[in-house]
């Protein structure tokens, strides 16, 4: 009964698995098929493949991306180097100084693919043509302003050093401006991660979010053998957070006990997603917490008490990821969640990678491990239930199902 119990939870695990992989994409398609881009009239793109790695994919992408742009980029150029004096024309080297730029600073992977059938990978390099055209633009006036200003300031500066302290004024303010300009696209560029919700969470580090929901409980159990490890319950409340954990593991020895373990923290957030782009959270605490060799034995331990912070931040330019960490008495954790493709599937996929190093012993594993490296994917269905797929303590397969109420 207990395998056949197990089986069945295995087979429901695939099914909301599978529900969850994504179909191939429209470009995918389109590229295997020979046909264009649907979207040539609105933005510029390129497309790569590969039967040897994603890298050598998104290299190929870039370089159809530049071939396909590099018309464009030298009209562009033309044009605005026409509107400039004589001097400034003979002592601009366009091509060099601005296009290469462009390229490679301004555009980067919007999707891949990998096609685990045909063993091939996929990239696509994909930007909105106003987009692109206001970046490139940008780009050469300001190395055309800067260069006329630096003209303009040498031949001042032997007459009259007021003038030239002016020109320098005017042209930081210009490229003042011109960052301001490039944050704004860069932001619009990553504006589908931008959007996105941080995770309170990693595998079992819980970072400087406060819970999505007034009360969310959650259950972990390891998938083979099958057994309840882990039970929590949340309550969150503006910028306030009041957790209890209970840890259970059966005792390969003791056959008929098992180890327990139990803690309970509060959280206060001090900073709440702060920032436009790195958007950042913070959050302190005090944590107590009591282990028992044995569950009978835990009404007799004295629970021991530690501060705790925890916190995270998100970066749209490391895979859209969010790196969290969180470090206490016992151990210290840092770990990802990185969103494949927040474009199309928003936060319902998440990959997620989680190291900690446990100082005391009483909180490792049953291998005495200081260091754990643990890893899985998470599903979020709402933000009231999500469930993950993780490995945990260097031996279990691990089912998390959390429920927000």
């Amino acid at each position: 009964m207990k395998h056949f119990f197990t089986l069945l939870l295995l087979v429901a695990a695939a099914s909301m698995l599978s529900a969850q992989i994504a179909e191939k994409p429209e470009w995918v398609a389109l590229f295997q098929q020979g046909k264009s881009f649907p979207d040539t009239v609105d933005c510029y793109y390129g497309i790569g493949s590969s039967s040897i790695t994603q890298d050598d994919a998104d290299a190929k992408a870039r370089r159809e991306f530049a071939l396909n742009i590099e018309a464009r980029v030298q009209s562009v150029i033309t044009h605005n180097v026409q509107e400039a004096d004589n001097v400034i024309k003979e002592e601009y080297s366009a091509t060099a100084r601005v296009s290469s730029d462009v390229v490679l600073r301004g555009v980067s992977i919007t999707g891949r693919f990998e096609d685990s059938t045909a063993k091939q990978f996929y990239a696509l390099v994909q930007i909105q043509k106003s987009l692109f055209d206001t970046l490139l633009v940008t780009e050469i006036r300001r190395d055309l302003e800067r260069k006329k200003a630096e003209n303009k300031a040498q031949e001042e500066a032997k007459s009259e050093d007021l003038r030239s302290r002016q020109a320098a004024l005017e042209l930081k303010k210009k490229e003042e401006q011109t960052e301001r300009d490039e944050n704004e696209l860069e932001k619009r560029q990553y504006q589908d991660f931008l959007s996105l919700k941080a995770p309170e969470e990693v595998v079992d580090l819980r970072n400087g979010e406060i819970a999505r929901s007034d009360l969310t409980l959650a259950l972990k159990a390891a998938l083979s053998p099958f057994e309840v490890q882990t039970a929590y319950a949340v309550l969150a409340a503006w910028h306030f957070e009041l957790s209890a954990n209970a840890f259970f593991e059966s005792d390969r020895f003791l056959k008929d006990d098992m180890l327990s373990r139990e803690q309970a923290s509060f959280k206060i957030q001090l900073l709440d997603q702060a920032g436009q782009f790195y958007k950042t959270s913070l959050a302190f605490g005090v944590v107590g917490y009591a282990n028992a060799s044995t569950l009978g034995a835990l009404d007799s331990v004295k629970p021991k008490y530690s501060l705790f912070v925890g916190g995270d931040v998100g970066m749209p330019t490391a895979f859209n990821s969010f790196a969290s960490a969180y470090v206490d008495a016992r151990k210290a954790s840092v770990g990802l969640n990185s969103y494949p493709f927040p474009g199309y599937f928003g936060d319902a996929v998440s990959f997620v990678v989680q190291m900690d190093y446990v100082w005391n012993k009483d909180w490792r594993n049953r291998f005495s491990d200081p260091l754990l490296f643990q890893l899985g994917i998470r599903f979020r269905a709402s933000d009231a239930f999500a469930t993950s797929f993780t490995y945990e303590g260097h031996e279990f397969l691990v089912f998390t199902v959390e429920m927000g109420l």
